[in-house]
């Protein structure tokens, strides 16, 4: 029983990952994922900048790994493991590949022999994660305040100071044009004085009256005199 399972075991185990992308050849850096290095382990000394924990993946002696944690302010952006003569690029959110960890059983391209290698290196690509804070900053617009000043303009140009008309001043109005206008009128001389007004002072104007007739009499005389010399000369 155990022989004829061994077989379909085998084939399973040498179908190709349909969760990773297959690359010819080597590569070590992150520049074209995205983020820098998380993880790296391979010949030298293993290169661990973030704390992420995996199980597996120990160079030469593994032919599998799997990453079970990783900290909620970093965003994985690719894993690359490498075996034989080309690597498997894995991309969370793609091909199948869950978004979030854990990421279980990645390995290397299976050989052209059918066999999956042991992998000779590995690393992990990632960048900060926009923290939910920091995204609703983003997507919130911001408002400035309203100045003071600029409300008070606003206002004012927008909206003209209107009368406000009440009893009190509607009837003053009505009243104000009913009354009729004042004439103007010229400042007039003084009166003369009269006779009643120069006797009230004790001043009496009689005297003169006698002295005119006088005057006229005494012209008559002279006048009457005049002629009777003149009739005698001639």
């Amino acid at each position: 029983m155990t022989v004829a399972l061994a077989p379909a075991a085998a084939a399973a185990e040498t179908q190709e990952d349909s969760r990773a992308e297959v690359r010819d050849g080597d590569v070590t850096e992150c520049e074209q994922f995205g983020g820098g290095i998380l993880v790296s382990v391979g010949d030298g000394e293993p290169v661990q900048n973030v704390a992420l924990s995996y199980d597996g993946g120990v160079p030469v002696q593994d032919a599998f790994l799997s990453i079970t944690d990783v900290p909620d302010d970093i965003a994985v952006t690719a894993i690359v493991v490498k075996g034989g003569a080309s690597h498997h690029v894995y991309v969370p959110g793609r091909s199948g590949l869950a978004r979030s960890h854990p990421w279980t059983d990645l390995r290397a391209p299976v050989t052209s022999d059918g066999v999956v290698p042991a992998i000779s290196h590995w690393f992990a690509c990632g960048e900060e994660a926009p923290s939910a804070t920091a995204t609703t900053e983003k997507r919130s617009v911001p408002t400035e305040p309203p100045r003071e000043d600029v409300i008070g303009e606003s206002s004012s140009s927008a909206t003209p100071d209107l009368p406000t008309h009440t009893a009190e001043s509607a009837t003053t109005t009505s009243n104000t044009a009913a009354a009729p206008a004042t004439p103007t009128t010229e400042e007039q001389p003084p009166p003369l004085a009269g006779d009643d007004d120069l006797a009230s002072t004790g001043f009496s104007s009689g005297w003169l009256a006698v002295l005119g007739v006088a005057l006229l009499a005494g012209g008559g005389v002279l006048l009457a005199a005049t002629r009777a010399r003149r009739g005698k000369a001639s």
